[in-house]
């Protein structure tokens, strides 16, 4: 089971420098995907460090 939690912090930090390197193409939407990407970073830390040490 810890590998599965392993796996989802690790989509949410690769996925968070996807929509780093996706956010300067995209018109109009460039802050909000970019503020995605710190979110989705976060909670590649947040997760393993608080909600999956708890189970």
């Amino acid at each position: 089971m810890t590998v599965i939690k392993l796996v989802l912090a690790a989509i949410f930090f690769v996925g968070g420098f996807v929509l780093f390197a996706v956010a300067p193409e995209l018109q109009g939407w460039q802050a909000a995907v970019f503020f995605g990407g710190i979110v989705s970073i976060a909670l590649a830390f947040a997760l393993p460090m608080n909600v999956f040490s708890r189970s």
